[in-house]
């Protein structure tokens, strides 16, 4: 690429979703192309939902040279009012920044931003939908998001999908041309295994006892997320082993609902433990015996990423995305979405069999290390934003 200077290429993100693995995605990205040594000149404009910690984020991609705008009305709900007003801003935006390079992420920026870029002639325009609307919508929602998806499809220069199965299902419901929909699977790094000490240490901090098995989830307490089957998963799981423990991590709009339902359920607070949003929360995985994730739809989830790549063996639910993860018995487990007795009885299996949880933990190592590793995910936008991947 070009050396640091004024020739470098102006690359805007736009995005509303600043949560979750989208967030993660985001950050990697304007970490990753922000390197003077990348030759992009890096601009973000991002709503904002008041999530924890995202002041601080934008802080540090400041001072590494990336240069961000914060939209309040650029938010997920559908409010035309709002939304039109959100259009006009990001074309406005556009236009004075008159950036070479666009690349929206998430739906409701993924389409005003396609729009608008394509509106204020940007030359190569890209987008990366994460969880497509046509994956959880049904009935006549999912005909018109469906409908509108295929319209900013045609507005863009490539799409592109973060996980295989996802990918089959935007070719099959003609999204676009297949030489349009891209994959590049979101990518983690591998860090060092934790020691046995660091792993006391961790437990310690949590409060947990050393010996006790321990399931944890990492999540945004968030429909999509399947919480009330696994709380209703750990409260069977309880009863045949008294001495398990569940953890969940994460906050968001079901966490006073998901407590209340905890307790309904007769879990105690020394059975389950809500430890509300943690920052850095991948830095929990050394702690559990056996990570979950009860999505009822999905992208390509870093939760399970992060897990296999230290070391730390899965149960999710069979869905798009988790099961471009996971091969089910080799390097991780499967469940049926939505049934808590499937899950119970995975996780139950598991915490019972200290060589199943080794052999499927080697595995799910190996296969980050092919599959889904950083390296392979910055190619991947590399290739992309070169335009060698897709055609102008």
């Amino acid at each position: 690429m070009a050396s640091p200077g004024k020739d470098r290429i102006k690359l805007c993100y736009v995005c509303e979703a600043t949560a979750g693995g989208v967030r993660k995605h985001l950050r990697e990205l304007m970490r990753l192309f922000s390197r003077p040594e990348e030759g992009f000149e890096i601009h973000a404009l991002l709503g904002d939902r008041g999530e924890p910690g995202l002041a601080a984020e934008l802080e540090q991609l400041r001072a590494q040279g990336v240069r961000t705008a914060v939209l309040p009305a650029l938010q997920r709900p559908i409010r035309l009012l709002r939304d039109r007003a959100a259009y006009a801003e990001i074309k406005r935006f556009i236009r004075e920044l008159a950036p070479q390079l666009v690349h929206t992420h998430s739906s409701k920026a993924g389409f005003l931003g396609r729009l608008a870029a394509h509106a204020a002639g940007v030359p190569r325009i890209v987008h990366t939908a994460h969880v497509f609307p046509f994956q959880w919508a049904t009935g006549l929602k999912g005909f018109f998001y469906t409908k509108l998806e295929r319209y900013a499809a045609r507005r863009c220069h490539a799409i592109v999908c973060v996980g295989a199965s996802q990918r089959e299902e935007a070719l099959r419901i003609g999204l676009a041309p297949t030489e349009k929909v891209l994959l590049i699977p979101n990518g983690v790094e591998i860090p060092p295994p934790a020691s046995l000490e660091e792993i006391a240490a961790l437990r310690m901090r949590l409060q947990l006892p050393a010996k006790a098995p321990v399931v944890g989830m990492v999540a945004r307490l968030a429909p999509q997320k399947g919480v009330r089957p696994f709380l209703e998963a750990a409260a069977q799981v309880v009863r045949a082993r008294p001495d398990a423990i569940f953890v969940l991590a994460g906050g968001g709009p079901l966490e006073e609902e998901a407590r209340a339902r905890a307790a309904a359920l007769g879990l105690t607070a020394g059975q389950f433990r809500f430890l509300g949003h943690v920052e850095d929360a991948e830095r929990l995985y050394p702690a559990f015996d056996v990570l979950a994730l009860s999505s009822l739809y999905e992208g390509l989830p870093y939760v399970l990423l992060e897990a296999m790549a230290r070391g730390v063996p899965v149960v999710a639910t069979d869905v798009q995305g988790s099961r471009d993860v996971i091969e089910h018995g080799v390097s991780g487990l499967l469940a049926r979405p939505g049934n808590a007795a499937d899950l119970a009885a995975k996780l139950s299996a598991l915490l019972g069999d200290r060589s199943q949880r080794e052999k499927l933990s080697g595995a799910a190592l190996a296969r980050v290390r092919e599959r889904f590793s950083l390296e392979q995910f910055a190619a991947g936008h590399r290739k992309l934003y070169r335009g060698e991947t897709a055609p102008i």
